[in-house]
């Protein structure tokens, strides 16, 4: 740091009381005039001026008187440098000029003088001190030059935060890049700083060095596979099954996670790969027109889809002649049942029954009481839910439910064949 003046000023102002304060009078011949004036006990002197060098014949041994006489004068600040004289003949007196410079310590501003000598050998004598960190505008090792302006700024500590350490670096108005290149930090392809790289530093700044990585990983997600309809006119409208199963698929998802000082903080899809097709499932719909229970109504067409077997004969109103027994009852309706009881396909004209009463395989014809309705040829094949309910005797399978609801619960004829 730049330290008072003063004692500069009173060190060179001690030389120039020695430079000027002997005033003795003498006599001198410059060099060249009369062996004869030397041989009176004059002396040939050299003086050193800078570049210029001149000698002189002189009885004097007062240094300053000696230069005086040579007609070179002395500016206030100048030295004498007497270590190459002793008064003898051939003795040399250097004048060392002096040089002002001026010294902006970080803002605080001071004048020196010097005489020779570099700047670091300047700032040793003036008590100026270079610390590490701190920028100097001029080489330390150049020469003093009279007029010279010399600005100096001095280092302030920041703290570096990167790879979980925190470090101290002294700097100066740099930038940030500079100061990651003075701590030795090198950056990868996708590290992050904070403030940016080309920001100029002040004593407040703090540098955090990000280590930003990207890895990528994939996993293994279900396809859903698709339906196709095909349409089946030979099943009834409502009524669908599956024909061939589908299958799904498998796809490869790809994902780039981003981890910041190995912490996981972002996790982005980059694309997908099929490896395994999915297989459609194919599901029949039907489209065949469902009969309607009206349809039958006053109609000699039976409702039972069973082909009645030769030798029975149906009156005018479709009723059989010829029967065992007639038995005034009550029928429910029903559909869709998988299976019977018996092993028989499940279709209009298979009814279900209550087997102690019609054992299975017991040939029947059913018509509703009034008539209007023709059941028609059936056989007893399966086991209605109705036996423990005690509120009807035998339940007539349908092909759909809108014929089951329109024939509710109602009185039959049973003709027992």
């Amino acid at each position: 740091m730049i330290k008072n003046s003063s004692s500069a000023s009173q060190k060179t102002h001690g030389y120039i009381f020695r430079a000027v304060s002997l005033g003795v009078a003498a006599t001198f011949v410059i060099s060249g005039t009369s062996s004869a004036y030397a041989a009176n006990g004059a002396k040939q002197i050299n003086i050193v001026d800078g570049e210029k060098s001149i000698s002189i014949t002189s009885r004097s041994s007062n240094p300053a008187e000696i230069v005086r006489l040579a007609g070179i004068k002395l500016g206030a600040y100048d030295e004498l440098d007497t270590k190459s004289f002793s008064g003898n003949d051939g003795d040399t007196i250097r004048i060392n000029r002096a040089k002002f410079f001026r010294v902006d310590d970080d803002g605080s501003i001071g004048y020196f003088v010097g005489y020779s000598g570099t700047i670091a050998e300047i700032f040793a004598d003036r008590g100026i001190t270079v610390n590490e960190g701190d920028v100097v505008s001029l080489d330390l090792g150049a020469k003093v030059f009279d007029g010279m302006s010399l600005l100096i700024r001095r280092a302030f500590t920041i703290k570096v935060e990167a790879d979980g350490k925190e470090i101290s670096i002294p700097v100066t108005d740099i930038t940030v890049k500079e100061v990651l290149e003075r701590a030795g930090i090198t950056l990868g392809e996708n590290d992050t700083v904070v403030p940016a790289l080309d920001s100029t530093v002040n004593e407040s700044t703090r540098v955090k060095v990000s280590r930003v990585e990207y890895k990528t990983r994939s996993e293994n997600k279900e396809i859903d596979f698709a339906t196709d309809i095909v349409y089946d006119d030979e099943m009834y409208v409502g009524e669908s099954k599956i024909a061939s199963k589908g299958k799904k698929g498998i796809k490869e998802i790809f994902f780039k996670e981003k981890y910041v000082d190995g912490v996981l903080v972002e996790t982005i899809p980059d694309g997908e790969k099929v490896s395994q097709a999915p297989t459609a499932e194919i599901k029949k719909v039907g489209t065949k027109k469902r009969d309607e229970l009206a349809a039958y109504r006053n109609t000699a067409s039976p409702i039972s889809e069973l082909s009645i077997p030769n030798g029975i004969e149906l009156d005018e109103n479709g009723a059989p002649v010829k029967y065992k027994s007639k038995i005034s009852a009550k029928a429910t309706a029903y559909t869709g049942d998988p299976a019977t009881a018996s092993g028989r396909k499940p279709m209009a004209g298979h009814i279900a029954v209550d087997p102690t009463e019609y054992p299975y395989g017991t040939e029947l014809f059913i018509t509703s009481a009034d008539g209007t309705y023709v059941y028609g040829y059936c056989v007893a094949a399966d086991t209605g839910g109705f036996v423990e309910m005690g509120n009807t005797d035998v339940d007539l399978y349908m092909n759909n439910e809108e014929m089951c609801f329109d024939w509710g619960n109602r009185p039959i004829t049973i003709y027992v064949l």
